[in-house]
């Protein structure tokens, strides 16, 4: 970069411009090993979705891991609650002091939108889009466009953007994976962190960056 590149694009961050683009392949560490080896983590300025195929498969869980990854790198997360379902109680208020809740019940539109505002917030590492709770019907309604959008917002960004879902429905998702197992009655006496670490999601697809 030459001299006037590089004043310029220091005068577009102190004007509180663009930040600087993401490095191909970095990822986000979540701690569990049913992601973490079959993808390196969640990627960055890229889509996940996570299907939650089947009740109690992990869901939850997953939020509660990373909630504790972002809180150990002193970052910020963002949970955009479209079934009004979140549960701060079930959470040491430790874990809770670096998240945005947004709580957004409503049409799917509604909390798209909400996701794509925040996924070009350079103050947050993740943003977390349940929508376990949306109807299919609404789901598969949904214009394609709407989803790249996101993928639009995303991209040049530093975070990673996880969306929770029913069924596999995001066409823009660079990594897919899927929970198929149901907890049965025996987990209500384990500790979170033990079940957390034995959620074994199915990969469904891992898409490469392209080349640019």
């Amino acid at each position: 970069m030459s001299a006037p590149e590089k004043i310029a694009a220091l005068r577009r961050l102190l004007a509180g411009g663009a930040a600087p683009s993401p490095v191909a392949g970095r990822v986000l560490r979540t701690g569990l090993p049913g992601i973490d080896d079959a993808t390196g983590g969640l990627p960055l300025g890229a889509v996940t979705e996570v299907v939650c195929a089947a009740p109690s498969c992990g869901g939850h869980l997953l939020l509660g891991r990373l909630l504790a990854a972002t809180r150990a790198r002193r970052e910020r997360i963002a949970l955009i609650d479209a079934g009004d379902c979140f549960d701060p109680e079930s959470f040491p208020a430790d874990l809770l002091a670096h998240l945005v809740w947004v709580r957004c019940p409503g049409p799917v539109s509604r909390a798209l939108q909400a996701a794509d505002l925040l996924a070009r917030d350079a103050n947050l590492a993740v943003v977390v889009l349940d929508l376990r709770l949306a109807s299919a019907a609404e789901l598969r309604r949904t214009p394609g466009p709407l989803w790249y959008r996101l993928q639009r917002a995303v991209e040049p960004a530093d975070l990673a953007l996880v969306i929770e879902t029913p069924f596999a429905v995001v066409p823009c998702a660079r990594v897919r994976l899927e929970l198929t197992v149901s907890h049965d009655a025996t987990a209500l006496g384990r500790a979170r962190a033990e079940l957390a670490a034995r959620l074994s999601p199915v990969l469904q697809r891992h898409r490469l960056r392209a080349a640019v």
